[in-house]
């Protein structure tokens, strides 16, 4: 089995190294990864300038490192290309900091897991509140073996997954969960300079559904949720349809 591994943080993260090496008794790993830390860019792509790239040496586990100046998609779209290999897989954290409910708007992690899936290639997103939790090596191993015999991230979308919440203890289990509600609110507020602003950041929380992946990372659980590229409401079509 021939697997990208791609993240948001940059080539040099933890979460990056931990899941190579994680990865590595499954296939052949390729890593291709930003240059710098390029948290909430989102499915931002270059398209007016030009990528600089690098080779490094390899990752631990690692078959080759390429090294990307640009975005997290970008990372996804020039490590399918570089390498002279027919990728079965593409993996993309392990990412410092959650992606549940509505942060997978804002997430390279989550974009560059959906990028290689608009190229044809399966794809899984990874993250954790926290890449330095001592069993996080371990419960990737078992959890990808589990995933990878299954074979459940293949289909239409994608699977994103996310470690919970922030503690030394072992996650409860693994639970199949649905996208939360909770939004990332951002505050401007004026610096000494009325031209610059600094952001404040709080959560709002909602009722969640008890499925949900902010129920499962709240309660100690693994979250995996399947997430689809096609994001048309169907239900809305059905409900203009029927006022016709």
């Amino acid at each position: 089995m021939n697997i990208l591994v791609v993240n948001d943080d940059g080539y040099q993260a933890d979460g990056l190294g931990i899941l190579v090496r994680a990865l590595s008794p499954f296939g052949n790993v390729y890593v291709s990864a930003p240059k710098d830390h390029q948290s909430a860019k989102s499915h931002a792509i270059t398209i007016r300038s030009r990528i600089e790239t690098f080779l490094t040496d390899p990752i631990f586990g690692s078959q080759g490192t390429l090294v990307v100046d640009g975005t997290p998609a970008d990372a996804t779209r020039l490590g399918l290309k570089v390498f002279n290999v027919d990728f079965d897989l593409v993996v993309s954290g392990i990412n410092y900091g959650q992606n549940i409910a509505t942060d997978i708007f804002y997430s390279g992690t989550v974009a560059a897991a959906m990028e290689a899936k608009i190229l044809g290639v399966d794809a899984i997103a990874i993250s954790a509140h926290n890449t330095r939790l001592p069993y996080l090596y371990d419960e990737t191993i078992k959890l990808m073996d589990e995933i990878l015999e299954s074979k459940i991230y293949q289909g239409s979308g994608i699977l994103n997954i996310n470690f919970p919440k922030d503690t030394f203890a072992r996650p409860k289990g693994v639970k199949i969960t649905n996208q939360g509600l909770r939004l990332q609110h951002a505050e401007f507020v004026k610096s000494e300079r009325p031209d610059i602003f600094h952001i404040k950041s709080s959560i709002i929380s909602y009722q969640e559904h008890p499925e949900s992946d902010v129920v499962a990372f709240e309660e100690g659980y693994v979250s995996i949720t399947p997430l689809q590229l096609d994001r048309t409401d169907y239900a809305k079509i059905k409900a203009i349809m029927q006022e016709e």
